[in-house]
């Protein structure tokens, strides 16, 4: 496979190309949360919390479910990228009480 460039926080990443922006991130040790991601399945962006702002586009993407680009600039702590995670957090657990018993199996 063929490298990419990328910035993530300032932080220049050689990543495969076809690789996740989490998936570039993780291997440099970055932390970017996810609860949806599983290695076993393939990427769907379903909960969210892995919001990323990347420059040029129109909003904020999954980076679960986005693929590298040579020279992608992305950011994964602005203040808008912790309000969203914040409020995708929120929505997944609005309908739950945390009256369950140990384990929870929500």
């Amino acid at each position: 496979m063929s490298k990419v460039k990328i910035n993530i926080d300032g932080q220049e990443v050689l990543a495969e190309r076809g690789q996740t922006i989490l998936e570039a991130a993780k291997k440099v040790g970055i932390d970017i949360p996810t609860l949806c991601q599983d290695d076993k399945l393939l990427p769907f962006g379903a909960c969210r919390t892995c919001l990323v702002e990347v420059e040029g586009a129109k909003g904020p993407l999954p980076a679960c479910a986005t693929l590298v680009d040579e020279g992608m600039l992305v950011r994964t702590d602005t203040e808008e990228v912790r309000s969203l995670t914040e409020l995708s957090l929120g929505l997944l657990v609005s309908d739950h009480y945390g009256d369950c018993l140990a384990p929870c199996t929500l």
